[in-house]
Parts: C-alpha cells; structure tokens; sequence
C-alpha cells in the first residue's frame, strides 16, 4: 500500500504539470465554486445568528386609544396577559414614550422646541412565550376595542428566515452547477492522463498490477487539484471575512456577526472536504469509464 501511495503520488504530481492548462482550469472551477459556498454559508450563518437573537427580542406593542380611564388600561392588560403564548405585560406611558424618543434621539433634537404637546399613545409592551405566536398574539390583541394599533417584529423575523432559507437555496443550485462543470473539467483532465499512459496502463494490467495500483495516480491527482483550490479559496475568503466584519462592525457596531474563530475553522474543514470529494469524483467516473471501455 505503502509503495502504491508513494508511486500514485508521484504519477499524480507528474501529471498534474503536464496537463498544465486543463490542471489550472479544473483547479479554478473547484475554486470559484467552494468560494461560493462558502461566501454563502458564512452570510446564512450570520442571517441565523441574527434570526436567533432577534426570536428571542421579539414582542408586539399595542397602542391603546386616546380617552381611556386608568380602569380601561387596566383591563385591557388583563385581557392581554390572558392570551395564549403572552409571557408579560408592560404599560408604557405616554410621558415614557415620549421620554425613550427623546433618548433615543439624543441631544441633538430636543423634541419639547419642535411639539407643544404630547402626540405618543399609551401602549402595552407584550413579551411572548415564543415567537411564533407573534402573528396569533398580534391579530387577537388588534380585536380589542381598547386597542388602536398593533406592532410586531415577528414580520422582520419571518422576511430574515425567508432571506436565510432564500440564500441556502440559491448558493446550493449554483455551487452544484459549478461542481457539476467541476466534474467535467476534472473528468476530461484525467482522461487525458489515462489516454496518454494507455500502453503502460495496459502492460501492467497483463502483468498482474492490481485496481488500486492502477488507479491511485488518477484518484491522487484529483485530490491534488481540489486540495490546492480549497488553499486558493481558503486564502481569498478568510481574509476577505475578516475585512468584511471589521468594517461592519465599525459602521453597525449593534449588529451580531459570527466571531471568525467559531466560522472559520468549521468552515475551513467542509470546504477541504468538499474540494477533495468533487476532485476525487472527477478522477473516479474519468477511471470507471476507461475501464469499463
């Protein structure tokens, strides 16, 4: 075994330079295409990250109508907390309301030079159970007549899974586009390489040269290229991750993003694996086929 890894390795080497041009090609393809998934994986990791967080912060804020008594208010939080899937109740006040907006706006708008009066309603702060009731809790509260309005971050959370689900989906048909143009690129390099050790080939299999012997150059070979496209992916995207976070971060240092040292390595691995296993396919099928010819 020992014997036909060492010569395997050495064939594969050797006709990995001479096919030179068909080599690069093969090597490229499997790049852009592990450059793709891997682009992809890494924003959809990012999207659940989000989704995640956000899951947990969703809540649905009902306005209440103007005039109401303090009895009113009461009730209808009662009624509230009532409903399936509501965790808690918060009333918020109109001059809290009022207070959090001027906060939030911070000292460059003083809100009491631009408005006489107090326009915010008071409104119920709903944390739920789960955020999947966000939709059934957000329509029963709508119902009550003491309510005029109702918000719910559950649609931000669903259009942040439909983009998830949206981007899983597309990266996975184009990089099975691109492994499929992989395979053929891969196939036809070592079919070269078959066609032009024919004779030596066919000698050593009237000797007794055994499958493995016979195939291992081929097998190796097409690890060789999808080994060196994961290092050309692996150097062009990790970096590129890095810069792409640091940037992000220095604009929108609110947003969650995936730390590189929990992504990466994992990251790292399947796009190895996925390389080898499209390079060793390659060289299998192009193998089967002289074979069986």
């Amino acid at each position: 075994m020992a014997a036909a890894l060492g010569y395997g390795a050495a064939e594969a080497w050797a006709a990995f330079r001479r096919n030179g041009l068909m080599s690069v090609a093969a090597v490229l393809t499997i790049m852009v295409t592990l450059l793709l998934v891997g682009a992809a994986t890494a924003v959809a990791a990012n999207l659940r990250l989000m989704a995640r967080i956000l899951e947990g912060q969703v809540e649905v804020v009902a306005y209440l109508r103007d005039g109401l008594s303090p009895a009113q208010v009461e009730r209808a939080a009662a009624e509230v907390q009532s409903l399936p899937g509501v965790r808690s109740v918060a009333l918020v006040g109109r001059d809290e309301a009022l207070g959090r907006l001027q906060e939030a706006l911070g000292e460059r708008v003083s809100l009491r030079d631009v408005i006489q009066t107090n326009p915010l309603p008071d409104s119920l702060e709903i944390a739920l159970s789960t955020a999947g009731r966000a939709r059934e809790v957000a329509a029963a509260v709508a119902a009550m007549e003491a309510v005029e309005d109702v918000t719910s971050g559950g649609t931000l959370l669903d259009r942040l899974l439909a983009a998830t689900w949206l981007l899983r989906g597309g990266g996975a048909g184009a990089a099975a586009l691109l492994a499929g143009v992989a395979l053929i690129i891969i196939m036809n390099t070592i079919r070269l390489t078959i066609l032009a050790r024919r004779h030596e080939i066919e000698i050593m299999q009237l000797v007794g040269a055994g499958g493995w012997y016979l195939s291992a150059p081929f097998v190796i070979e097409g690890a060789l290229q999808g080994t060196l496209a994961t290092l050309l992916a692996a150097l062009l995207l990790f970096p590129g991750y890095l810069v792409v976070v640091d940037r992000v971060q220095g604009l929108l240092p609110f947003l969650p993003l995936m730390e590189a040292r929990i992504l990466l390595p994992a990251l790292g691995g399947a796009m190895a694996a996925a390389g080898v296993l499209v390079g060793m396919s390659g060289s299998s099928l192009a193998l089967r086929r002289f074979l069986h010819s």
